[in-house]
């Protein structure tokens, strides 16, 4: 997709021509991407690109906690799972750096946390990754209205950027919000040799978002989004 178009359903916020143009890049992505192939009289179809779902914090490590007891890390297990099935559903090789409660630490010792990343980036080293997705919530106390989903990438990382701001951009059509994808520094976008980005996918500040990460039926429509955005992404190379 041209930066012509991209800049125009940014600023016009065209979410008719999005919708329009995220179809049909989950169907060119599925034609360009899969390979058929003959063995033993059966038809194979492989999708020669993977993508690592990274579910933040985990064991002693909650993350961000809601007012209502709400842990950060169990949300983050859930939208990465139905996240990584509608990857797998597409499919993409689906790799994930923690798949239960637990931390990846070892131990709950001094220095448990740069353990739990320094293993992270290790299994996302291992894994062949195409793309890594990191899956968190936000929290920001000092004003409760703040809501909806953004995404994150490290600076000067030209790939992670347009990554972000294709994910950003499916996320705004869905949520209504005008939000950009910021630069930062982050461990997991740092050490990444692919693309990475960081999807914060709601603020449990808000009473009222918190509900809708709550439900089965917001988080499977959220990870739909982030799906379609890297469809966008995938497109627009």
């Amino acid at each position: 997709m041209s930066k012509k178009l991209r800049v125009l359903l940014i600023n016009k916020g065209m979410a008719t021509l999005l919708v329009a143009v995220l179809v049909v890049a989950e169907t060119v992505i599925a034609v360009l991407l899969s390979v058929s192939l003959m063995g033993d009289g059966k038809n194979i179809a492989i999708l020669d690109y993977t993508v690592v779902i990274d579910a933040g914090h985990g064991g002693i490590d909650a993350g961000v906690t809601s007012n209502n007891g709400t842990k950060e890390s169990e949300l983050n297990l859930s939208y990465a799972k139905t996240l990584g099935q509608y990857f797998a559903d597409g499919g993409f090789n689906v790799k994930y750096t923690r798949t239960d409660d637990g931390g990846l630490y070892g131990l709950p010792t001094k220095g448990f946390k740069m353990r739990d990343m320094q293993a992270r980036r290790d299994i996302i080293a291992k894994s062949g990754a195409d793309i890594v997705i990191s899956v968190h919530m936000n929290k920001y106390p000092y004003d409760s209205s703040r809501k909806g989903p953004q995404v994150f990438f490290q600076s000067n990382d030209e790939q992670g950027k347009a990554l972000a701001n294709s994910v950003q951009l499916a996320l705004n059509d869905m949520t209504g919000n005008s939000h950009e994808a910021l630069a930062g520094d982050f461990y997991i976008c740092r050490t990444s040799e692919m693309p990475a980005v960081i999807v914060e996918c709601g603020f449990l500040s808000n009473a009222e978002e918190e509900q809708l990460l709550l439900s089965d039926e917001y988080r499977d429509k959220l990870s739909m989004t982030i799906y379609r955005g890297v469809m966008l992404y995938l497109y627009s190379l």
